[in-house]
C-alpha cells in the first residue's frame, strides 16, 4: 500500500465521521475534507473557510522512522506519517465561545477533537497498524485573517499513521 493511498484512506475515514451518531443522521462531521500539501496552507485553508462552516484539512507533516536493533544481523523499525488534521467551525454570534465550547448549532472544537480521537484511535488505515492521536492545539488567526473570516475558530490535532516497516540485514566486512 502506497503512502498516498493511506492518506486518502484517512481522508475517507474523516469524511465518514457522523456529526451526531445518536440520531444516526446522514450529516457528516465535516462539510468538506481536503488533502493538502504543506505549501500555501493559509491560502488553501482560507479558500475552504470562506465556503463552508465545518471544514477539515489533512496535511502530511513528516515521516518519522523509529529504528530498533533486531539482533546481531538485522535492524527493525517502523515508519509513521505525522499528519496534522486542521479543522474549523464558524458562528456569527459569540463566535469563539460557541465554536470552541459548543452550542445548539455548533458541536464545539473540544467535542470535535474528542469525536475525531474516538473514531480514529487505533483505526487501521494501512496493513501496518492503527492510528495514534497526538497533541491538539488551537490555531490563532491573525487580525487580518479574523477580519476576512468572521466568526471562525480553528484547531489542529496531530496524529501518527503507520505507513511501513523497516527491516534490513546488517553485514560486517
Amino acid at each position: 500500500m502506497k503512502t498516498l493511498e493511506i492518506f486518502e484512506a484517512l481522508k475517507v475515514a474523516l469524511q465518514a465521521i457522523p456529526l451526531d451518531a445518536e440520531t444516526a443522521g446522514d450529516e457528516p462531521l465535516f462539510e468538506t475534507v481536503e488533502l493538502a500539501a504543506n505549501r500555501n496552507l493559509a491560502k488553501q485553508f482560507t479558500e475552504l473557510l470562506a465556503l463552508k462552516s465545518r471544514v477539515c484539512l489533512v496535511v502530511p507533516l513528516r515521516i518519522v522512522r523509529t529504528v530498533s536493533e533486531g539482533g546481531q544481523l538485522s535492524v527493525l523499525g517502523t515508519k509513521m506519517a505525522e499528519v496534522a488534521i486542521i479543522y474549523s467551525d464558524r458562528s456569527y454570534f459569540k463566535p469563539s465561545q460557541k465554536t470552541t465550547f459548543g452550542s445548539d448549532k455548533n458541536l464545539g472544537l473540544f467535542a470535535t477533537d474528542e469525536k475525531i480521537e474516538t473514531e480514529l484511535c487505533g483505526k487501521a488505515l494501512s496493513p501496518f497498524g492503527g492510528t495514534v492521536p497526538g497533541d491538539s492545539d488551537p490555531i490563532t488567526l491573525s487580525d487580518g485573517e479574523q477580519a476576512a473570516l468572521p466568526g471562525r475558530t480553528a484547531w489542529l490535532m496531530t496524529i501518527y499513521v503507520p505507513i511501513g516497516i523497516i527491516a534490513t540485514a546488517v553485514t560486517y566486512d
